[in-house]
C-alpha cells in the first residue's frame, strides 16, 4: 500500500512538472477581468473577424478586415435602441483619444435604415465627434459575432484576432481597459 502511495506522490509531481505555462506574448488577458473591465470575457473557440459588409456615413462600402488591418482594433456593435450602449459611448471615444494612432475604436451600428440618420447624430454627439460612423443594418455581424446581445465590444490584436471580449456596457476609460490595451499592443 506504502509503494502505491508513493508511486502515485511520484507520478502526480512529474505530471505537474512536465505542465509547460502558455507563453508571455499570448499574455492572460483574463487578469484585466475586474473593475471596469468585470465583464470581460477570453473565448477559446472566438470566431473569426466578420467579414459582413460595413457602410460608412457617407454610405460607402467596407468591411472590418480592411478597416482593422494591421492595427490593434477595439469594434464595438451597439444600437440607439441601447441604453447600455449609448452610456459607454463616451468612455469608447476616450479610449481613442488616449491611446490615438496605436489603436482604432470602430463603433458598428446595428440599427435598421429608418434610424441610420438618428444613429449618425447619436455617434457623433455620445463621442464627440471622435468615433466614424459605420452600420450593418442586416445585423448579420452580430450573429457571426455570436452576441449574446448589445453592446458587444471586441478587442482585435494585430493580425486580426479576437484576443477578448465584453459582452455588455464597461468603462472604456478606466485604469483597468487602459492596461488590457497596453497588453494587447505589446504582444508580437
Amino acid at each position: 500500500m506504502m509503494a502505491m502511495l508513493a508511486l502515485a506522490f511520484i507520478y502526480a509531481n512529474l505530471a505537474a512538472c512536465s505542465k509547460q505555462e502558455a507563453p508571455q506574448s499570448a499574455a492572460d488577458l483574463s487578469r484585466f477581468a475586474h473593475g471596469g473591465m468585470a465583464r470581460l470575457a477570453i473565448m477559446d473557440d472566438a470566431p473569426a473577424m466578420s467579414a459582413q459588409i460595413l457602410r460608412d456615413a457617407a454610405g460607402v462600402e467596407t468591411d472590418l478586415a480592411t478597416l482593422t488591418h494591421g492595427q490593434v482594433s477595439v469594434v464595438n456593435l451597439w444600437a440607439t435602441f441601447c441604453a447600455p450602449c449609448k452610456m459607454e459611448m463616451p468612455t469608447l471615444a476616450a479610449l481613442q483619444r488616449r491611446f490615438g494612432d496605436r489603436i482604432r475604436v470602430i463603433a458598428v451600428s446595428a440599427d435598421e435604415e429608418a434610424k441610420i440618420e438618428q444613429a449618425k447624430s447619436e455617434l457623433a454627439e455620445l463621442s464627440g465627434g471622435l468615433l466614424p460612423f459605420y452600420v450593418d443594418s442586416s445585423r448579420a455581424i452580430i450573429f457571426e459575432a455570436r452576441a449574446p446581445g448589445l453592446p458587444l465590444t471586441l478587442i482585435y490584436n494585430r493580425r486580426g484576432e479576437e484576443v477578448a471580449r465584453v459582452a455588455g456596457a464597461a468603462e472604456w476609460d478606466s485604469e483597468e481597459a487602459q492596461a488590457l490595451i497596453e497588453a494587447v499592443l505589446a504582444q508580437p
